[in-house]
This record gives structure tokens, sequence and C-alpha cells, in this order.
């Protein structure tokens, strides 16, 4: 998979005709000094990298991706190319404690070194699509005491993806992620960053930019979450949501996301998102409201009466907003029916019938078109 290089101390020491002493002083010096930014601020990955499946932590991410605001994508892979990464850098791009920074660097280093990624490619002799399972990096050197720096050398099969990249790539500003907290938040700001300069995606009039439906379970699979978080709710609390809420805090877009459902089931999102600076604004879909539960009041009772006009004034509002993001958008059934309920305790007869008349009006034209059919 990868060689792994490193050096004694002691040894060096004694061949050089140094002392452990003189050696301990240099690495004092790559602790506190060195360099401290990345050496480019774009990130570019070739597109089969950015939908490439593999599950690493968010330590791990944020090392690769420093490594990788150290490549010319423009041109070749140099013979013998090799990525130094000092702690001094590591820690300030991160914003992390520099104490721990250089013993960071070896064992995140190890541990991404050792972890596949898969890419997906169409193989025309056999007519069809292979996961390739390649690893990041075919040497890493570090010392074997102490040491403030690591020396990467990305694999010949990652470099096709890295190098000399002519089209088909994504490129992303390393800064402006470097505050993200997840590594699902690393992975989505670059499929949304995929999107940015194409044209199509992107409406001329407000300046958003959608994505296509993306599935969940693709974004699982290529984010190592396969098995994981079934339930689309607590996928949303646990995963995405956290996700979406730190590249707005943190980053240069402004992302707000759509559902699809098949069926009963939620599977795909929509994205859509603005980048900082462009005079642009967000229109999207509102979510339906969360609606509080019955309290365990009396039936009839002024505590009842209360809950079911904060429901309405929800249900109200939602309906307002769906009215300005499609005039023709219409309130759900199933919210039509909540309001018949609530309508009902707080003695709105009038309500109730025109609500239930509006029901009823629907079902015909649904059974009228079918009929046309």
């Amino acid at each position: 998979m990868y060689l792994i290089v490193f050096y004694s101390q002691n040894l060096e020491a004694s061949r050089e005709g140094g002392s452990v002493k003189q050696k301990q002083d240099i690495h004092a010096g790559l602790v506190s000094g060195g360099a401290t930014v990345a050496d480019n601020k774009v990130i570019t990955q070739g597109n089969q990298l950015i939908e490439g499946s593999y599950d690493i932590n968010l330590a791990e991410i944020r090392l690769l991706w420093l490594a990788l605001s150290k490549i010319d994508s423009k041109n070749p892979q140099p013979e013998g190319a090799e990525i130094v990464l000092t702690a001094p850098e590591y820690s300030a791009m991160y914003d992390l404690e520099l104490a721990n920074s250089a013993h960071q660097l070896q064992s995140v280093s190890l541990t991404l070194g050792s972890k596949p990624i898969y890419t997906y490619e169409w193989n025309e002799r056999k007519k069809r699509v292979d996961a390739v399972a390649r690893y990041w990096f075919s040497a890493i050197t570090y010392g074997a005491n102490k040491g403030a720096d690591i020396t990467l050398s990305f694999s010949p099969k990652i470099a096709p993806f890295l190098y000399d990249l002519k089209n088909e790539f994504t490129q992303m500003n390393v800064f402006a992620m470097a505050k993200l907290d997840t590594p699902f938040a690393f992975r989505l700001y670059s499929w949304l960053s995929r999107y940015r300069k194409l044209d199509k995606y992107k409406n001329p009039k407000t300046g958003v930019i959608s994505t296509e439906k993306i599935s969940i379970d693709w974004m699982k699979d290529r984010s190592g979450l396969t098995g994981k978080y079934a339930d689309f709710k607590n996928f949303r609390v646990r995963v995405l949501n956290p996700a979406v809420d730190a590249i707005n805090r943190t980053t240069d877009l402004t992302v707000r996301y759509e559902t699809v459902t098949t069926g009963r089931k939620v599977t795909h999102l929509i994205f859509n998102y603005i980048v900082e600076g462009d005079k642009a604004y967000i229109r999207v879909k509102p979510e339906p409201p969360k609606l509080p539960r019955r309290p365990r009041v009396k039936k009839g009772s002024h505590g009842e009466g209360e809950w079911a006009k904060a429901c309405i004034e929800l249900v109200r509002e939602y309906e307002r907003k769906l009215k300005e993001y499609d005039k023709n958008e219409a309130l759900p059934v199933a919210y039509l029916r909540k309001e018949i309920l609530y309508y009902g305790i707080i003695g709105n007869t009038e309500a109730v019938s025109y609500i239930e008349r509006l029901i009823s009006e629907r079902k015909s034209k649904r059974a009228a078109k079918k009929e046309e059919k």
C-alpha cells in the first residue's frame, strides 16, 4: 500500500557528529517556526476523487486537505515529488493546539495511509462500472522519536486525479473550509463545489446554484455511512443539519436543501446555495412546521384551546410561506385535516365546514384527472 520511512534521532546525531541536544533544538525550531500557511489556497481534485468513496475521520480529512493544498494541479507530478507538512502550519490552518499537532501529524498520516479510497470507473472491455480501491500515499516519512514534520508521497495510482488536470475537476478554497468540524461537512462542501462553475445549474436572475437530485444512499456510501442512520430524521439531525450549519456559519457558501420523496420515504436532496459576495438570494420550498404535541390537559379546557390556536398559527404561517415560494402551491391535505381538528377544538364551525369543502373539491379534481387519463 505505502512505504513508511522513519529516522532515529540518536542514530542521525551520531552519524552527523551532532548531539541529541542539537537534534532536539532543531525539533524545537520546527515546532516554533516554519511554514504556517498552505502553499496554495486552492485545492483541485479530479471529479472521480470528489465522487469517490472513503471513510475517514475529521483529523484525517484535515491532514489530507492540507496536503492537497501543496499540489500544483496544472502540471504533471514531478519525479520523486514529496509533500512536507509541519506542525506549525497544521496547527495554524485548523486553529489547533501546537503542542499536540506534531504527534497528530504522525498518527493521523498513518491511519489515513491505511484507508482506501474507492473510485467508480467504466470498464469498456467488460461493459460495466468497476469499483477500484486505491491508497492515498506511496510513502510516509516521519521522525522515530520527536518530529514536527512529516513527508508524504502521493500514490501514482492517485496522481492522475491530482496532477496535470485539464478537465473534469473541481476547485475549492482550503481557507474557506478550514473551520468545518465534521468529515461529512468537508465532503458536502466538495460535492456542492462541483456545480459552482457550471452555468446550467445557476439561475441567471437570482444567482442561486441548484444541484441535481442527490441520493441520500449515494452520499452515505461516499462518506462511509452505509448502513447507518437508516431513518432520515436521524440522519438529518445527526449528520446533515450539522454539516449544513457548519458550511453556512464558516464558509463562503449559504446553503439550503429540499427533500425529495419516493413514495413516503425521503430518498434524495436538492441543495440550493449562493456564494458569498454574489448578489443573489435563495428561494427554497419551506419545510413543514413541527407542531407541538397536545398537552396533558382536560378536553375542552382553556389549555387545550391555547394549544389548538398555536397550532393553527403555525399551519397558517406554513401556508403563507408556501404561497411566497410558489403561488400555485397548496397546503397539503394532511395539514388541512389537522386544521379541522384545531378549529373544532376552539368551536369555529364555519372554518371547519370551509376546510371540509376544500378537501372535497380537491378529491373531485383528482378523480376527474384520473378519468381523463
